[in-house]
């Protein structure tokens, strides 16, 4: 825990390298800082957070720059930010008027929060799991092909592939879907468990592998919708950079550790503390609720990452956006 001048100082640096991106000397620190000090102690405190792991100097002759474990002390200690009047007028007006379906709503918001932020923004559906079943339906494509369409209160649709190891006839699909009709109303987790079916075995087979194909999509197949993919290129110039940060967007298991899915409220997570993740990157994420199913939505951008501004902006949306599905 540092004293409150080297945390100050500490804050100045981390705010200084943010805005200009490049090392930053004692003068500056001090014109940003405010602090009732000397060039001359501003090197000296300087000195030991260097050697407390928080600052390094790249140059002999440059100003300090923050590394990852300074970054962490200066998210860890940061003060809550505030939103201007507009921003927060952008974001109620948006979810004031929204009327759309359950995907179109993500997709939209991950545009809102890129926008705003101007960063890349990452909305992660919830899974099935917490839903309530509004309808199932059992489709017969072919005798031994069935497909299952399961629509939830929220209006999120899922579908998967049922397939029996003997053909079915058309009656015994009806009759399986009309088993499963007691779902309705219901809500989707490990607990569910199959409805009673005084019917044919071929009938209570089908039920039980839909029942299966239910219970195996709880926590697959999250929708994922980025938001302002375009602006990485801004963020980071090397293209080696950029193409490692594309590579973590194109898995939904990867993206589901870039939004730290199991975090309860805010997170900030820093490139060293991501699994075989870029190191200059920064994600911050927030949790939201649709029908009592788990989501997030979350900004990513280099190390200096406007983070005070970030994390208000992430928050005021997912609490929007939660807000919004629930309605």
């Amino acid at each position: 825990m540092l004293d409150e001048r080297k945390a100050a100082i500490l804050g100045a640096l981390v705010e200084g390298h943010i805005a200009t991106g490049a090392p930053v000397s004692s003068r500056a620190i001090l014109d940003r800082s405010g602090l009732d000090l000397s060039s001359a102690t501003i090197r000296n405190e300087m000195v030991v957070l260097e050697r407390l792991g928080l600052v390094a100097q790249p140059h002999t002759s440059a100003g300090r720059v923050p590394t990852d474990r300074g970054y962490r002390y200066f998210v860890d200690h940061l003060s809550p930010g505030s939103l201007r009047a507009s921003t927060r007028g952008r974001i109620d007006a948006f979810f004031g008027t929204v009327q759309a379906e359950f995907s179109r709503i993500l997709r939209e918001t991950s545009d809102l929060l890129s926008e705003i932020t101007h960063y890349p923004a990452v909305v992660l559906g919830p899974g099935l799991r917490g839903h309530v079943v509004r309808d199932v339906h059992l489709l017969a494509v072919e005798p031994d092909v069935i497909v299952l369409v399961l629509v939830t209160e929220t209006g999120r649709v899922h579908q998967s592939l049922v397939r029996p190891q003997a053909p079915v006839s058309p009656d015994e699909v009806a009759e399986a879907a009309a088993a499963l009709d007691t779902l309705v109303g219901r809500e989707l987790s490990d607990d569910l468990v199959s409805p009673p079916t005084a019917t044919p075995a071929r009938v209570a087979t089908l039920v039980g592998l839909t029942m299966s194909a239910i219970a195996g999509a709880l926590d697959r197949n999250r929708e994922i919708y980025v938001g302002g993919a375009s602006r990485m290129v801004e963020l980071w110039e090397d293209l080696a950079k950029l193409h490692r940060v594309l590579a973590l967007l194109e898995r939904e298991a990867t993206v589901l550790e870039l939004l730290d899915d199991r975090a309860e409220g805010t997170s900030v997570r820093l490139g060293p503390e991501i699994h075989a993740a870029e190191q200059d990157l920064a994600v911050v994420s927030s949790g939201f609720l649709a029908a009592g199913a788990k989501g997030r939505v979350g900004v990513l951008g280099p190390m200096r990452m406007d983070y005070r501004r970030a994390i208000r902006v992430v928050e005021e949306v997912s609490d929007a956006l939660g807000d919004s599905l629930n309605h």
